[in-house]
């Protein structure tokens, strides 16, 4: 019995084609989702290193490792720097028994590290510790962000906090001030827009916007906007990180 032959021939050069066009095509579909989400995930990252930047710092007051905190923004063109500093209960005592304390209101969450009380003792440091400088001082920290921007104007700002809250007080920007804003830094948008209208929000074209909340006692919570639809304004959701 004779076997019948097999008919075998390879892929042709236009069926490769064909796949390789197919590919591409779901390929670009993709893409921009891949994109988006990436995207999403590095502003998630920097908000969450900035809020537990904010919640550490908070932690060592109640902890009674610091009486008095900091965390320092840095705003460049390029960059957001964010810096906690503690001060020891011993610094801190001499400070508010002093005469300085009580005349220099405004001054109390100053970021330079130094300070002349004014009794004949010359400058003296400010903060006990700062991150970035203390590196090996677990309590204190140092992140920098390069993904988001956020509203306020370029320059050094900051927010300080007690353990009682009595003595939270904030600088240049910051003083009046509850939350801090970050949005997605693109070509177009370089700094985030709130408006003061209802409801109080982004107002421009701003994606992935998210506030960095706190209280007068150190009590830390992030929110995200979620834009208008034909249903739904638009409102500040609270994440669970």
């Amino acid at each position: 019995m004779h076997q019948l032959e097999k008919n075998i021939k390879g892929i042709t050069l236009l069926e490769v084609l064909i796949v390789i066009a197919i590919i591409g095509v779901i390929s670009g579909f993709s893409y921009p989702s891949i994109s988006d989400w990436r995207s999403t995930r590095v502003i998630k990252d920097e908000v969450q290193k900035t809020a537990s930047l904010f919640q550490q710092i908070n932690a060592q007051v109640q902890r009674g490792q610091y009486s008095y905190v900091q965390v320092e923004v840095n705003v460049v063109a390029e960059s957001i720097t964010l810096t906690s500093k503690g001060m020891q209960t011993s610094n801190f005592s001499s400070l508010i028994n002093s005469d300085w304390w009580g005349q220099n209101r405004a001054n109390r969450c100053q970021t330079t590290n130094t300070v002349d009380l004014g009794d004949g003792g010359g400058a003296k440091p400010y903060w006990n510790h700062i991150g970035g400088i203390d590196v090996d001082r677990v309590e204190v920290n140092q992140i920098t962000l390069t993904k988001t921007t956020t509203d306020l104007e370029n320059g050094v700002h900051a927010i300080c906090f007690s353990k009682t809250g009595k003595y939270h007080n904030g600088d240049n920007g910051l003083d009046g001030e509850i939350y801090l804003t970050l949005c997605k830094k693109t070509g177009e948008v370089l700094k985030c827009s709130i408006t003061g209208t209802s409801p109080f929000g982004p107002g421009g074209d701003e994606e992935l916007v998210h506030q960095v909340n706190w209280t007068r006692f150190g009590e830390i919570t992030v929110d995200k906007w979620r834009n208008a639809t034909a249903t739904k304004a638009g409102a500040w959701v609270l994440q669970q990180y």
